[in-house]
């Protein structure tokens, strides 16, 4: 049975020190989404808030094959943090995010889902399971 193991990384350098944790030869999934507004508890960012659900339930059962997942939630921070070109997020040559939300699996540059594509449950699915 597989199983998806859930982390939390607030920034840049907390993503690479997780994914640093987690070790190479290991499947990564990382949402990269827009930081929570402390006072409502939602992303300053609509895109964001609108895929919020659709992967939640689906990393609550995900439709995973025999490889265990490392499921990262990366806050990216807020809205200038993000908007400023020179982000980690945004020039890393592994990552190039040029959008949030953002579904990527880490060390597999052609696997990603963007913006309206998260609110699509099933093309979520599809993401998750591994083809290999």
């Amino acid at each position: 049975m597989s199983a998806l193991k859930h982390y939390t990384a607030q920034g840049y350098d907390g993503f690479k020190q997780t994914v640093e944790t987690i070790g190479k030869g290991q499947r990564i999934v990382a949402l990269f989404t827009g930081s929570k507004i402390l006072t409502t508890g939602k992303s300053w960012c609509p895109d964001c808030v609108v895929a919020e659900p659709v992967i939640d339930q689906i990393i609550k059962e995900p439709p995973v094959s025999e490889t265990d997942v490392h499921f990262i939630t990366v806050f990216v921070g807020n809205r200038e943090v993000w908007r400023d070109p020179a982000v980690g997020f945004r020039v890393d040559p592994s990552l190039k995010l040029t959008c949030i939300p953002t579904l990527l699996e880490v060390g597999k540059k052609a696997k990603r889902l963007t913006e309206d594509q998260l609110t699509n449950k099933n093309l979520v699915i599809e993401f998750f399971v591994d083809e290999e």
